[in-house]
């Protein structure tokens, strides 16, 4: 399945199936039926899912029932998800149960709705691959956010990032050092970090 003009989907954004949340409210066993719905910062997110459960041995089927909007055509449609389990024993008794995406047929412990791809899906199905929030912050970002945790974990709320920490009173110094010396470090990072940047941007215009 795939996203036209090379826009890579977020992961974050997606409805995520765990099979583990599901297994915890008793929805991995042979007759279970209800509703799953999600949550964000304790708001309902819209959407609810029908499911039915049905385990014969070592494998089974879990089906979900939901309507798709088209992007297209903004119409809805009814959507039925058969999503096939397996499961593999364990060394010390019991069994491990797996879900197998829909397209691709890979086991996985989560599957994902993304907007506008019919079927959950394990991430590796969609293409471009689906980024973590972390990787699309920039090099920069993921620098000042390290600085800032060492600041945090030295309980410093006076000094910016334009300079060094500031020693807590009850910390050696020995120990303070190894975390300023830490942050010189990403400070020295940063500002080859702009430096790359400002090349890039000089030698692409041309001035």
């Amino acid at each position: 399945m795939s996203y036209f003009c090379g826009w890579r989907p977020h992961i974050e954004a997606a409805l995520e199936l765990d099979l583990a949340r599901l297994t915890g409210f008793g929805a991995l066993r042979d007759g279970a039926r209800g509703t799953l719905t999600w949550r964000r910062n304790d708001e309902d997110e819209g959407k609810s899912v029908g499911y039915a459960t049905d385990i014969e041995g070592e494998g089974g089927t879990l089906t979900l029932n939901y309507t798709e909007r088209n992007r297209d055509t903004v119409e809805c449609k009814a959507v039925e998800c058969r999503i096939r389990l397996s499961s593999l024993p364990l060394n010390y008794g019991g069994r491990r149960w797996y879900m197998h995406c829909p397209y691709t047929g890979r086991r996985a412990l989560k599957l994902h709705k993304f907007a506008s791809i019919e079927q959950f899906c394990h991430r590796t199905a969609v293409r471009p691959l689906p980024t973590y929030a972390i990787q699309r912050a920039s090099g920069s970002d993921r620098i000042m956010a390290q600085r800032w945790a060492i600041r945090r974990k030295l309980g410093d709320t006076i000094s910016d990032l334009c300079g060094e920490p500031v020693k807590p009173k009850w910390m050696r110094w020995a120990t303070f050092e190894r975390y300023a010396e830490r942050d010189a470090e990403l400070a020295a990072l940063d500002d080859a970090y702009f430096c790359r940047i400002i090349g890039w941007m000089t030698a692409k215009t041309g001035s």
